[in-house]
């Protein structure tokens, strides 16, 4: 018996798709997963157990940047004055005629979509964007190509992978994020977080980075140990570390930790923990925040700025998993 499935839900209005697996024992976990790819393709539902893991707000509609698991591309966060340069030529990074300085162009799209296809080992939707001289984000990002995103639910937890398939004359420059928003399941004091990162960048007053990475050892911002996140005041980009060396939250109070790893290209992590909410974020980054400026600047390695050459596609994927480590799974 295939115990992964999927359906069809209604999320304002608009169609969402959940998808999951039935744990067949008690040594497995339900695990939930849904998404609208019609209002941004943002992830506003990830569930272990029942433990909402991200959170979403309903106040804040989908297609916004600040629930759920927005997608940033093709340049997360912050790019200096709405314009960057790539090979000599200078964009306006906008969309409908209006300039665009933070999280970029697609979190607010209607995204296509194929039908789940269940296997042995998941459910996985895939997603996209064909982008050309008649699509919105083509004005803000004038390179023909097709971004991909696929969503793969498993036994131990979920995957989003990205796929970028250039189908311009011209090399392709991008970065790409998930902006997760993550509950405080354990409040600020038992909701712990981890970055296993040396560095973090050094940010301007209007939070740009400089290009420098400052060492994190001994300071307060050192997160290569789990810290309560109602310790931290942070919106900064952490880089040097081994992707495959996770990310971890841990709600202490329910004994879960949920990790994040992914392939090589991501290789910054955005950690935003404003005081006094009920979210804080943790988001893989394949570049630094302005990586287009800051590679022209000549700060190649800290920026990581993709390329993609015309007519070849890029990969890589980002894996959320979980343990539990109490035999008791209800809260304490």
């Amino acid at each position: 018996m295939n115990r992964f499935f999927y359906n069809y839900e209604t999320k304002c209005g608009k169609r969402a798709i959940a998808m999951g697996y039935h744990a067949a024992n008690t040594s497995e976990q339900d695990i939930l997963v849904k998404v609208s790819p019609e209002l941004g393709n943002n992830v506003f539902c990830f569930q272990i157990s029942g433990y909402d893991v991200v959170w979403h707000d309903d106040q804040f509609g989908l297609t916004s940047y600040y629930t759920g698991n927005p997608i940033l591309y093709p340049f997360p966060n912050r790019v200096e004055n709405c314009r960057y340069g790539f090979e000599g030529k200078r964009y306006w990074q906008m969309k409908n005629g209006i300039p665009i300085f933070m999280h970029s162009l697609v979190y607010d799209e209607n995204w296509g979509y194929r039908e789940p296809v269940i296997s042995e080992d998941g459910v996985t939707l895939e997603t996209y964007l064909d982008i050309d001289e008649t699509h919105p984000v083509y004005q803000g990002f004038p390179f023909r190509h097709t971004i991909s995103i696929f969503y793969k639910v498993m036994k131990k937890g979920f995957q989003i992978s990205h796929k970028v398939t250039n189908r311009d004359e011209k090399t392709l420059p991008f970065g790409i994020s998930y902006h997760t928003f993550f509950t405080k399941l354990s409040g600020d004091d038992g909701t712990l977080l981890k970055v296993p990162a040396k560095h973090m960048m050094e940010l301007t007053d209007a939070l740009l980075p400089t290009g420098t990475l400052l060492d994190i050892a001994g300071k307060e911002y050192n997160l290569q140990s789990p810290v309560s996140v109602g310790k931290l005041d942070l919106d900064n980009c952490f880089t040097t570390m081994d992707p495959s060396d996770p990310v971890v939250v841990d709600y202490t109070t329910l004994g879960l930790r949920v990790f994040m790893a992914s392939t090589n290209d991501y290789t910054h992590v955005q950690v935003y923990t404003p005081k006094g909410r009920s979210f804080f974020c943790a988001e893989k980054q394949t570049c630094s925040s302005d990586a287009p400026n800051l590679n022209a600047k000549g700060f190649v390695q800290e920026a990581h700025l993709l390329r993609v050459l015309s007519g070849e596609t890029h990969q890589g994927t980002v894996y959320f998993t979980y343990e539990f480590y109490k035999t008791n799974k209800e809260v304490i």
